[in-house]
């Protein structure tokens, strides 16, 4: 993985070769292995290279062939099937960069060359003949791209960074985006601040030439074919498979691997494949990674056996590695309020930057994480009841609410859970606003200017769709793919890495295995009262029985970090550091966010915590306002 850089002068006026490097260099923290740029005329393209896998050292972009220019971020995982469809001789794809199989497949397909692309990635194609610029970002997204379509001028890059190093690019802060950012303190968008600074979705492509530009996605979750099979084993046998052939992908690689793990059915899936598969190459995952924090006197072990760091410790010590706890702090927290949320993101994520940090020291370049393992193999039920209900399969939705209320004695619990997730989701917009169990609270506004809020009449409007729950799994899993949190997060996590050479990879987003987890019977969800059970099946070798994600200690490191760093930020505050935070800014309400900013607690509750969470919202926008509104 690496980034790119390109600029297009459709109005044919030549692009200032000094200019383009300097946005280039922008980006060196990517390219470890270089930076390198093509400039013909009106046309640039820029490239900065990290190498991952083997192949990626025959790599050289921009590459240049009959009329057609690449620059890639990608990490195509199935390469050999896509050799076999291109008829690329054997001898050759030992040598073959990722880069030149997809103009290959370009110059096969056209537009259509995305569909058959299994990996990370994020490429624009300069197609001289036409005249049009190609660009596409894989289907969930692991890869950024983004880019800016004014006065005549498109330029793109992997990182925002680049696009403002240009003069021309318009830095206008998009106010409805902040109103958002404000008022629903547990979302995360990968819409950009910046107005004129879209990122290109995630399964999307995009075609822009002198007639103009056209997005359009490519990838349609709600779309794949189903899967039915005469035996139900059969199921469990094929998504290991799947599993298997997910991690193996990620693991090409000629440098150190590690791997996020805990106590969750996700990561450590993920981890545990890997371990064994490198192990079977006479090789090992080079360290793996938990938020947890380590045992001490201020985190002790739970007395009961449900403590994750007991799991993550067995998992551990039987599979040879060694895991390196949670070291994030207050003082974490407080450098990363500081960061520039319009260029990296709005993911608030913040403990995994020791984690990168410790890795980038001990010269891993791939990170494994179970990221989407909720959205594609351990998916729960969301959408399974509502659409019992609607099909009338009453007796089977009986048996799941009394299962999840614990008996039937337990009567009010068994209605509560029949109204929210049977009844409810069936109800029509209007009657499901008026009674969702997502509704604003608004007490969480209380930093946000009323003359501002007023300006945002749609915001209620203007929620991320994965908060409105509808009848039928596949239809909330295709929702929460598209929802755009996980690649918000993915994006944020490139910027991060970039300065430690490292990328992160994520196996439960596999294409080929979320068609086949989307294609499933619905039935499949809920096995003998259990949830997630083909994952726990397919599994069944590796994972420890009653494997569940309980860590009551990260709850308690978390209040305590939240009270250091903001205590850090009052103080730095109080002796005229910070002066970011202080004059006005027309979207807060000034006077409530510093008295709140001044009175944190010494001791700091979960209800505290949430308060918090809003004041951090508030900060960074106050930074944002500084940075690029005053």
């Amino acid at each position: 993985m690496s980034a790119i850089l390109g600029r297009i002068e459709f109005s044919g006026r030549e692009v200032d070769p000094v200019a383009f490097e300097e946005a280039l260099a922008a980006l060196d923290e990517y390219g470890r292995e270089g930076r390198y740029h093509w400039i013909d005329g009106p046309v640039a393209l820029g490239h900065q290279r990290l190498d991952i896998t083997p192949e990626s050292r025959f790599d050289s972009q921009p590459l240049v062939e009959a009329g057609l220019v690449i620059v890639a971020d990608a990490i195509l995982d199935n390469r050999q099937a896509l050799c076999e469809r291109l008829a690329i001789a054997r001898e050759a794809r030992a040598c073959l960069p990722d880069s030149r199989l997809i103009l290959a497949a370009y110059r096969q397909w056209g537009r259509d060359c995305v569909d058959h692309l299994v990996g990370d990635f994020a490429f624009a194609i300069w197609d001289a003949p036409r005249r049009v610029l190609f660009c596409a970002r894989d289907h969930i997204g692991a890869r950024p791209l983004y880019y800016c379509h004014h006065d005549g001028v498109f330029s793109l890059a992997s990182d925002r960074r680049a696009l403002l190093a240009f003069d021309d690019v318009p830095r206008t802060i998009d106010e409805p985006r902040v109103a958002t950012y404000l008022c629903w303190p547990a979302e995360f968008h990968e819409a950009s601040f910046f107005s004129r600074i879209p990122c290109l979705p995630a399964g999307c492509w995009l075609e822009v030439g002198a007639h103009g530009l056209e997005v359009e996605r490519y990838w349609h979750p709600e779309q794949v074919a189903d899967v039915r099979y005469a035996c139900r084993d059969d199921y469990a046998e094929h998504c290991r498979e799947l599993l298997d052939q997910a991690v193996a992908s990620r693991l090409r690689s000629a440098f150190p691997v590690a791997s996020h793990v805990s106590g969750g059915l996700d990561s450590s899936g993920v981890t545990l494949l890997a371990t064994r598969q490198l192990r079977r190459a006479g090789q090992s995952l080079a360290r793996v990674y938990t938020w947890a924090p380590a045992v001490s006197k201020a985190f002790p072990l739970s007395p009961d056996d449900r403590d994750e760091r007991a799991v993550i410790d067995t998992l551990c010590r039987r599979e040879g590695v060694e895991c390196h706890y949670g070291t994030a702090s207050g003082r974490d927290l407080r450098a990363f309020l500081e960061r520039d949320m319009a260029v990296e993101g709005d993911t608030d994520l913040f403990e995994e930057l020791p984690v990168m940090a410790d890795a980038g020291d001990r010269g891993i370049r791939v990170m494994l994480s179970g990221w989407g393992g909720d959205e594609s193999a351990t998916f729960t039920i969301r959408g399974y009841p509502s659409s019992l209900l609607r099909r009338g399969a009453w007796w089977r939705l009986l048996l799941m609410v009394r299962s999840q209320a614990g008996g039937l004695r337990q009567w009010r619990r068994v209605l509560h859970c029949l109204w929210q997730q049977g009844i409810l989701p069936n109800l029509p917009d209007p009657l499901y606003d008026r009674y969702s169990p997502f509704r604003h609270s608004p007490a969480l506004e209380s930093y946000i200017d009323p003359a501002f809020m007023a300006r945002s009449p749609r915001l209620q409007s203007g929620r991320m769709r994965a908060w409105r729950e509808y009848p039928g799994p596949r239809r909330m899993q295709a929702l929460l793919l598209q929802n755009g949190h996980l690649a918000a997060r993915m994006a944020s996590w490139s910027h991060w890495a970039s300065p430690h050479g490292l990328v992160y990879r994520y196996p439960l987003t596999d294409k080929r295995l979320l068609n086949f987890t989307l294609g499933l019977p619905p039935e499949l969800l809920w096995q003998q009262g259990r949830v997630r059970g083909l994952y726990r099946q397919a599994l069944s070798d590796l994972l420890p029985a009653g494997l569940a994600k309980v860590d009551p200690a990260n709850e308690i490191k978390r209040l305590a970090i939240a009270q250091e760093g903001w205590r850090l930020l009052a103080r730095d505050l109080a002796s005229g550091e910070g002066q970011q935070a202080r004059g006005s800014c027309p979207w807060l309400d000034v006077g409530s966010f510093q008295r709140h900013l001044g009175s944190i607690p010494e001791t700091m509750s979960q209800a505290e915590l949430l308060r918090s969470v809003c004041l951090g919202r508030a900060y960074r926008v106050w930074q944002l306002w500084s940075r690029y509104g005053g």
